[in-house]
């Protein structure tokens, strides 16, 4: 048993600024919020989108200060320009950081009151949110498929999801040409996050046929596409095959949950300032053989077929995948130990985290401080740590 509901419109493949005109013609929204990340600012895209739009005799309210783990200071700041503007739609161009703020505006704008109502209150939501037109720059996180927006509240530094059948984008607007210039390593980081994905759908425990329909065609391209889009990022045959499969693993995420990765990336990313990717990628050989005997012999069948393995180890596949990737092999190598200074708030937070449940493999305290030892090649000793409120 499961439902499938996926409202947002998706337009793969037309160039941007096309897909954006037509699709807000069809919205008749004048008044248009565009929000993005200092990055795509300093390159100069948003100011080209945002004057392309506004020659159309719309008017363009530019909000480009999103940071990379973002906050519910974002959301605010994005939040006011939208209300004093009386903003009619929302264009979020950027990563899943910028994506997720977009939502989170969106969803304030048709619902009202603070977001931490919704996050930490249980406020229901009941309109959906003002169009929002997502256009992802990397070919990653699938937040343009999802319900979901990840928001840190600074007085509570916790990841907790606001989510709602209401805060799907209107529009997903995939042009690969956006991923065109994007350095090898972020390609990388934000390609094994799809991989993940996709993973922890299809062995999570609310998988279902149509989630393994995407998922396992996801893995596929992802695994042939990724390589070629990181030494070649000029391939846009790859670069198109990675947007779309981005996509399609955002969707199975979306409904069929995520699991011990992302529960255990959550905490470590937010106590070690690390990107989200990058972090996964680490965790994903090391968490597949924790996951592995928990997984049915049919679906450890199936992933061994999907990435042309015969006798090879899966978590050692894995590990090799990443490692030619040029991605670090343990969190020792780009982070500092020593920055976390409560190893057991990390994992209690891991354990509190809402994919934990739907891991193939019931996470326990020790089996997280485990994880924790091999990822820094050191004991962080977290159960002499304090357990903070």
């Amino acid at each position: 048993m499961f439902t499938y509901h996926l409202p947002a419109k998706i337009i793969f493949g037309q160039p941007v600024i096309d897909a954006l005109h037509a699709t807000l013609h069809e919205l008749e929204a004048r008044r248009v919020l565009l929000v993005s990340d200092s990055g795509l600012a300093g390159l100069g895209l948003v100011q080209h989108i945002g004057d392309s739009l506004a020659s159309a005799e719309r008017e363009i309210v530019i909000f480009a200060r999103v940071q990379s783990n973002p906050t519910t200071d974002d959301v605010d700041a994005a939040l006011s320009l939208a209300r004093e503007y009386e903003i009619q739609a929302i264009v979020a161009l950027g990563g899943g950081s910028v994506i997720d703020v977009g939502k989170a505006t969106a969803m304030l704008l048709a619902n009202g009151h603070s977001y931490a109502d919704y996050q930490w209150g249980g406020r229901p939501i009941n309109s959906h949110s003002i169009p929002l037109l997502a256009i992802p720059t990397t070919a990653g996180t699938g937040s343009e498929m999802s319900k979901v927006a990840v928001i840190i509240d600074p007085q509570k530094p916790f990841k907790k999801g606001v989510l709602s059948p209401h805060m799907f984008a209107h529009t997903a607007i995939l042009d690969p040409e956006l991923t065109r210039s994007l350095p090898p390593g972020l390609t990388a980081a934000t390609g094994v996050d799809a991989l993940t994905h996709a993973l922890e759908a299809y062995i999570g425990q609310r998988a279902n046929p149509y989630t393994d329909m995407l998922a396992l065609n996801a893995l596929e391209i992802i695994w042939r596409a990724l390589p070629r889009a990181v030494t070649r990022g000029d391939d846009m045959e790859s670069r198109s095959q990675m947007m779309l499969a981005a996509a399609w693993a955002g969707t199975a995420m979306d409904h069929a949950g995520l699991g011990l990765i992302h529960s255990l990336s959550g905490p470590l990313t937010s106590a070690l300032h690390l990107h989200h990717g990058l972090t996964n990628a680490i965790l994903l050989p090391h968490v597949m053989r924790f996951n592995l005997p928990a997984i049915s012999a049919q679906r450890r069948m199936r992933l061994q077929q999907l990435f042309g393995l015969s006798s090879e180890f899966l978590p050692q596949a894995l590990a090799r995948f990443v490692q030619n990737l040029g991605l670090p092999q343990n969190l020792a190598d780009v982070a500092n130990i020593a920055a976390v200074t409560d190893w057991q708030q990390i994992i209690v937070d891991t354990l509190r985290m809402a994919m934990t449940p739907n891991n193939p493999r019931p996470v326990t305290p020790d089996a997280v401080a485990d994880l924790l030892r091999v990822l820094f090649d050191t004991p962080p000793s977290p159960e002499k740590q304090h357990v903070t409120d």
